[in-house]
């Protein structure tokens, strides 16, 4: 939990990090006097959790709210699945070379520009941004933590 620090003492050691600044102000000035200075010191869980609030409000009023993000990763699941499974289907129908390259038109016009894009840097992912590693970790822990409350049913 936060620490709410008043005049330079620690004066709450299980303060609500949740509250906001006008109304900590407001507690501040009526517990210790207006000409109090204070301070809220966040652990570190509280603060990346407040550093992904921000970046999550900023998302939302900068680019698209929850349900039109998760509406275009919808829309790039499904894209993804009926190209891939025409590929597949034709991919194990070939019987030459010829036909095994003829089988990847509809996939590279769908989707073969992408790493084009991506190289010549008119296109980025967030996933590069956050580094690979770490959303493999989250993709895991989020994926195993599902999983679990499905087992536990």
């Amino acid at each position: 939990m936060a620490k709410l620090i008043v005049n330079g003492q620690v004066v709450e050691q299980f303060f609500d990090a949740s509250l906001s600044q006008y109304a900590v102000a407001q507690i501040v000035t009526e517990n210790f006097g207006e000409d109090s200075t204070f301070s809220v010191e966040l652990t570190v869980d509280e603060a990346l959790q407040k550093s992904r609030q921000a970046v999550r409000t900023n998302l939302e009023q900068q680019v698209a709210d929850s349900e039109s993000i998760l509406g275009t990763t919808s829309d790039t699941v499904h894209l993804l699945l009926n190209e891939l499974s025409g590929f597949v289907n034709k991919l194990s129908a070939a019987q030459s070379l010829a036909e095994m390259r003829s089988s990847t038109t509809s996939l590279k016009a769908a989707i073969g520009d992408i790493e084009t894009q991506v190289a010549n840097g008119s296109l980025s992912f967030p996933y590069q941004t956050k580094g690979q590693s770490d959303v493999m970790n989250d993709i895991i822990a989020r994926a195993n933590g599902v999983d679990a409350v499905i087992k536990a049913q």
